[in-house]
C-alpha cells in the first residue's frame, strides 16, 4: 500500500510510542522519536507531514519541540497527544489538534487521518488560487477570442474547475466526517496564517 503522509511520534514512553507507530503504519509512513531531541534530529533528515507530540517529555518538552517545529517550518499539522488537562494556555499553544491520553486506536487514526485531509485541502487550496491569479492576468491583459482559442487556456480552466470541485469535497468530508469546521479553524496556505481550531 502506498503510504500519502510522513507522521513522526514522539512520546518519551516507548511502548506508548511504538504501540502508536503499530497502529498507523499500515496506512501512514511512521517515523518514532523517544526524546525531544531525537525528534529535531529526524526532521533535520526527513520531511514529515504530521507529528503526534507528547506535551511532558524529559530533557526538550513538547512545547519546545512545538517552537522548533513552527519556527523552521518542518511540519505542516502537529497534533499534541499527552495527559495534560488544556488550560486557558491553550490557546496560545500553536497545534492542530490536542488529544487527550489515554486514547485508543480508534480517535488516534481519525486524527491523523483528518489532518491529513486538511493538508490535501491546503495543497488544493494553494494550487487554486495560484491558477485563479494566472487566469485573471490573462484574461485582464488578452483578447478572450484570442483566449477562448488558446488549449492551455482552456485546459487551465479545466484545472481550477477540478481543483475547486476537489476542495469543496474535501471540505464536506471534514465538516461530515470528522466534524471539523473550516471555517473556524487555522488553515496554513503557504506561510499565510488564517483561523486555527
Amino acid at each position: 500500500m502506498t503510504h500519502s503522509s510522513t507522521v513522526l511520534i514522539v512520546e518519551d514512553e516507548e511502548n506508548l510510542a511504538d504501540l502508536f507507530g503499530i497502529w498507523l503504519q499500515e496506512q501512514f509512513e511512521v517515523h518514532v522519536a523517544y526524546s525531544g531531541e531525537d525528534a529535531l534530529e529526524i526532521f533535520a533528515e526527513e520531511p514529515i507531514d504530521i507529528v503526534l507530540l507528547d506535551r511532558r517529555m524529559p530533557g526538550l518538552s513538547g512545547t519546545e519541540v512545538l517552537q522548533s517545529i513552527r519556527e523552521g517550518g518542518d511540519a505542516q499539522q502537529v497534533i499534541m497527544v499527552t495527559a495534560v488537562q488544556p488550560t486557558e494556555d491553550l490557546a496560545s499553544i500553536d497545534v492542530d489538534d490536542y488529544l487527550l491520553k489515554p486514547i485508543d486506536r480508534t480517535k488516534l487514526l481519525r486524527a491523523v487521518e483528518a489532518a491529513e485531509l486538511v493538508l490535501t485541502y491546503e495543497d488544493s487550496l494553494t494550487e487554486l488560487l495560484s491558477l485563479t491569479a494566472r487566469k485573471a492576468t490573462l484574461e485582464a491583459n488578452l483578447d478572450k477570442t484570442e483566449l477562448g482559442q488558446d488549449e492551455g487556456y482552456g485546459d487551465l480552466l479545466q484545472r481550477i474547475r477540478e481543483l475547486e470541485e476537489e476542495a469543496d469535497t474535501t471540505l464536506q468530508r471534514l465538516e461530515t466526517d470528522y466534524q471539523i469546521d473550516m471555517l473556524v479553524r487555522d488553515q496554513r496556505i503557504g506561510s499565510q496564517p488564517v483561523e486555527q481550531f
